[in-house]
């Protein structure tokens, strides 16, 4: 893939799991789970968030591209890849962050593990369908 395409769809997939962790954490999370742990920050810097789930998803669309064959075309394949790859990277850290800090506990292990998951789900299926349209050559 070419260089600007994947940052492209990388820009994408930013902005569609900056919505997703938007929803997630700031909105659904925030009273039932977050409110009931004093481990979260209230000071966290919101640009710093922002940019983190683009630099997240440039990484992403990267892996992606790099093993896509391995995967079948569209959202489906992505999808797949996005499954794999929340599964390889949100259980066991989520899980060591549980065996390993004061304060994280198993239950929010299992949100962020799931949510996380759900992350990669639809980052793959948005990266997916993107990779699969036609890009028209460029007029010589």
């Amino acid at each position: 893939m070419r260089l600007g395409r994947l940052l492209t769809i990388a820009l994408v997939v930013g902005i569609v799991v900056n919505i997703y962790d938007f929803v997630v954490h700031a909105l659904l999370l925030q009273r039932p789970v977050y409110s009931h742990i004093p481990l979260l920050r209230t000071d966290a810097s919101l640009p710093l968030l922002i940019v983190s789930d683009f630099i997240a998803a440039l990484v992403f669309v990267w892996v992606y591209d790099r093993v896509r064959t391995s995967f079948p075309p569209g959202a489906a394949g992505g999808a797949t890849f996005g499954l794999y790859a929340g599964i390889l990277v949100n259980f066991p850290t989520w899980i060591v962050a549980y065996l390993l800090l004061n304060g994280f506990t198993y239950g929010l292990a299992w949100v962020w593990i799931v949510t996380g998951v759900i992350w990669g789900v639809l980052a793959g299926a948005v990266t997916g369908a993107m990779a699969a349209q036609r890009v028209p050559a460029p007029a010589t």
